[in-house]
């Protein structure tokens, strides 16, 4: 845990400052104008008791990191680009409901043109997001047939031979033949343009050539370039006549009680996009983490369906201004219509995600259990660097959170982190006075499924009495007992969002009673026996040290650091001698 000597040589300058655990790894990032100020808020007590959060990053951080710079501007981008980078628990993160691809556009030579699932490490252009795969290859096939630019990442600097895209008139294959850069190039701006959402001018000149060939006789040709304009069309719907010509502007709708937030991409009156994403947030935390942190492509226009403006964050509406956005608004003052198209597909995305029925179903086929799991219950683990071990045990009934069933355990004989052996102590305690729910969901990975159906074993029940899952954190990734092959969902699976909000509940219940639980050891101790010791005390050498055993063997010297008083660090270490 930090100490609050650790403001000390803070200035109180813009800047980032960044919490750090035990491995050095950020677990929260802020921005501030004043970093002293800001940082100093995090040590208030009544702070602390308002937001569970801030007392869980400052008993959790080990170090403190600042970076000073000119401005708040400079600030928020370098706080924007450390959390894209780092991604600390902390942060509130915007979470796709699936993963939307891009397109990139290398900058080289002669550029190539390619899907990609993230805009990391690529060295080029970045368009989109997309709404899907399929829609990204469709855009590529329309450029590869009017543009000809390349799409393979052969070898330029030797010749090789072409591959069938020449031979059908749908690349330049630099690779191959030598090519006009100029020319290239050329075809290269005509692309970026259109992915810019210029779909218009692409449009004129299929139609155009559709016609020419036509005129020709070349029929064949001239069929092909229909069918290339169907696909184009069934690609970007045009929106209407609610939105002038050659506008682009994003739309923007949040269903805070799940949470689900929708963006549909409008560029030059087509719809490019339609994005889903889940937040823990509000309509602040979607806007810095979607086009700062993120660092999407910023339209003209941005329209957000029951916008308070007041409430928009003053640094968020300066950034906005000073990178081209013209408008802010309010969508029920812009278009009715837009807005109904925006609730519907919003009411569509709430829908999927609450079908529970259906989803119980589901789940059954795709997890193949048993039975259909009307009655699941969730185990996590928690604790303080092996301290105030705990567990948590949540009850879902009908695909729903069943709060009266909920129930927590102490594991106190547990000094040290272990979460297979805790998890196996919880197992043993519940099934052996209380029933086997349909579906038992571990968080955790393999390791942690398998101790608990070796837990279950222990107590005389097998996998024929219940189904066991888990997801593994780092790609939310379904696991199962033994040797069955882990599952990867789509992130707009209803089934695995069903887990993710399981796993979620779980964690936070855990960590909920592993505080509470911290909170009353810290009341009454032997250190209260101790003259001069009173509250602050107490808690810091505590929180130092992580227990009174942790106490009892520190030097006088170690404890002196903590509480700055050697008469009384001496009382300390001699009353436990």
């Amino acid at each position: 845990m930090l100490d609050r000597k650790v403001l000390k040589d803070i200035p109180n300058e813009p800047g980032v400052y960044i919490f750090k655990n035990k491995d050095s790894k950020p677990i929260y990032i802020g921005k501030a104008k004043k970093l002293k100020n800001r940082v100093s808020s995090y040590f208030n007590p009544s702070n602390q008791e308002k937001n569970e959060k801030i007392k869980l990053i400052v008993e959790e951080a080990e170090f403190l990191d600042y970076i000073v710079v000119r401005n708040e501007d400079e600030a928020l981008i370098l706080e924007s680009n450390l959390i894209f980078n780092h991604k600390p628990k902390y942060n509130i993160l915007l979470k796709d409901t699936r993963v939307y691809p891009y397109i990139a556009i290398t900058k080289e030579d002669f550029p190539l043109i390619k899907l990609v699932r993230t805009k990391k490490g690529e060295n080029a252009f970045f368009y989109g997001p997309y709404s899907n795969v399929s829609m990204v290859r469709g855009i590529i096939e329309i450029i590869q047939w009017v543009y000809k630019v390349r799409t393979c990442e052969r070898n330029l600097n030797k010749k090789s031979k072409p591959c069938f895209l020449y031979h059908l008139g749908k690349c330049f294959a630099p690779c191959y033949v030598d090519v006009d850069k100029k020319e290239y190039n050329k075809a290269v701006r005509k692309v970026k343009k259109f992915l810019n959402g210029d779909v218009k001018s692409i449009r004129k000149y299929i139609e155009d050539s559709m016609k020419q060939y036509a005129k020709i006789l070349n029929f064949e040709r001239a069929a092909q370039l229909r069918d290339l304009l169907f696909k184009l069309d069934k690609l970007f719907m045009p929106i209407g006549v609610e939105i002038a010509h050659n506008k682009d502007v994003d739309i923007i709708a949040i269903d805070n009680e799940y949470p689900i937030a929708v963006l549909i991409i409008i560029r030059h009156g087509y719809v490019i996009s339609k994005l889903t994403f889940t937040i823990e947030g509000n309509i602040n935390d979607f806007l810095h983490q979607y086009y700062i942190v993120r660092k999407n492509i910023l339209p003209e226009e941005i329209w957000i369906k029951d916008l308070n403006i007041e409430k928009i964050d003053e640094d968020i509406k300066h950034f906005f201004i000073s990178n081209g956005i013209k408008e802010l608004s309010n969508l029920s003052e812009k278009s009715s219509e837009l807005l109904e198209i925006i609730n519907r597909n919003l009411e569509e995305e709430v829908k999927k995600q609450t079908d529970l029925g259906n989803t119980l179903k589901q789940a059954k086929e795709i997890l193949s259990l048993k039975k259909i799991p009307y009655r699941m219950e969730g185990i996590d683990i928690s604790h303080l660097q092996g301290l105030y071990t705990v567990a948590s045990l949540i009850t879902f009934e009908n695909g729903k959170p069943k709060k009266d069933d909920y129930r927590r355990y102490r594991l106190d004989e547990f000094k040290e982190p272990n979460d297979f052996e805790s998890i196996r102590t919880v197992i043993k305690r519940r099934y052996t006075k209380h029933p086997l729910p349909d579906l038992l969901f571990i968080d955790g990975g393999k390791g942690q499924v398998n101790s608990a159906v070796e837990a279950l074993k222990e107590i005389g029940y097998t996998l024929d009495d219940v189904d066991v899952v888990g997801i593994a954190k780092e790609d939310e990734r379904i696991v199962f007992p033994g040797d069955i092959e882990d599952l990867h969902l789509p992130l707009d699976h209803p089934v695995l969002r069903m887990l993710i909000f399981m796993r979620d509940e779980t964690h936070r219940f855990a960590i909920t009673f592993n505080r509470k639980l911290r909170a009353k050891r810290f009341e009454r101790s032997k250190l209260d026996d101790i003259p001069g010791i009173g509250p602050k005390r107490k808690k810091a050498l505590i929180n130092h040290f992580g227990s009174i055993e942790n106490i009892s063997k520190a030097s006088w010297q170690e404890i002196n650091k903590v509480i700055n008083n050697e008469k009384v660090a001496k009382k300390i270490k001699e009353f436990f001698d």
